[in-house]
């Protein structure tokens, strides 16, 4: 197993979870209380979520030898709502491109062990989208979440 390899490839899952967590608790806080509570706690929960994905990447790269990044991905500041969530939507669909991806390097490298870690988060980032495309659908017809 190329351990470098592996590293780099979590590497970059961590600052593009870093950039998640930024933009959707930004979001979270500047969506109306009064008008959308459901979907200010669901972007809150979802950063959560993203954060304990940082911790299981940051991890793995400790246990390889190896030094988790700090960087961010580009965030995105937007203040209108739909279009929020269209970002959001975005974001997941890169990261289940990558982890897909990144699934198949561990694959190749024999890492049987981060490809658990990455299964596991893939899980959850296509659930993200599932609930961001819920968010939407809310936001479009105007009723109020």
């Amino acid at each position: 197993m190329n351990k470098e390899r592996i590293i780099g490839i979590l590497n970059e899952a961590v600052e593009r979870e870093i950039g998640a967590v930024f933009q959707y608790m930004g979001q979270h806080y500047r969506f109306p209380k009064k008008t959308h509570p459901i979907a200010r706690e669901m972007l809150e929960r979802i950063a959560v979520e993203e954060m304990k994905h940082i911790e299981a990447f940051s991890k793995r790269i400790v246990a390889l030898g190896g030094q988790e990044s700090i960087k961010s991905s580009k965030v995105i500041w937007e203040t209108d709502f739909s279009k929020m969530i269209k970002l959001d939507m975005a974001i997941e669909d890169e990261a289940i491109a990558m982890y897909k991806r990144h699934i198949a390097i561990c694959e190749e490298e024999g890492d049987t062990e981060t490809k658990a870690i990455y299964e596991d988060i893939l899980a959850d980032e296509e659930r993200h989208h599932k609930l961001f495309a819920e968010i939407k659908k809310i936001l479009e017809e105007g009723i109020e979440g």
